[in-house]
């Protein structure tokens, strides 16, 4: 009977070890998220040439010396299965520093039937003309450019501008 009852305490302080051990205090604790979105469309695909990335941060090159003009050219492949899609800017290309802001934005789309100039809200039909892997697969040239604000009121110019270039391509009906 004696034996019986230390292998009960025995087993019980096991148990509540146990307990002890997996519960961890939750000022030691972390919880982090992450927001994972994927997009599936087998109508239209738009990447960098390679045909699995895109462009994250991208700098503008001066023209010259007085830094008056900026400019970027960023190829771009599109993929659809109709030769028809449309593309527009889904906001103003706005490039600040903050206090002043570039002027003059203009985003151009090269495609094989001539030049587009793309704006917001207006939609442009561009029409892909090389056939391959199942639909149309072209690339593009994005060609960016924007001037320099001009100094007001003695202010300086010198900075830093960012913005973001926020486009839609969607298949033409």
């Amino acid at each position: 009977m004696k034996l019986n009852k230390i292998l009960i305490a025995l087993g019980l302080a096991g148990a509540f070890a146990g307990v002890a051990h997996a519960a961890t205090p939750a000022e030691k604790t972390v919880t982090k998220s992450i927001t994972l979105t994927a997009q599936i469309n087998d109508a239209i695909f738009v990447s960098k040439p390679d045909g699995s990335t895109w462009y994250g941060t991208e700098e503008l090159e001066p023209a010259d010396y007085r830094q008056l003009t900026f400019s970027k050219t960023l190829p771009i492949r599109i993929f659809s299965k109709t030769a028809g899609i449309n593309v527009k800017l889904s906001q103003p290309l706005k490039m600040s520093n903050g206090h002043l802001e570039m002027t003059n934005a203009q985003v151009i789309l090269t495609h094989a039937a001539g030049d587009q100039v793309l704006a917001y809200d207006k939609p442009n039909k561009i029409t892909q003309v090389v056939q391959g892997n199942g639909g149309f697969d072209e690339i593009h040239n994005l060609e960016i450019s924007v001037d320099s604000p001009q100094q007001t009121n003695g202010q300086p110019t010198n900075g830093s501008y960012s913005g973001n270039l926020v486009m839609l391509f969607e298949p033409a009906p």
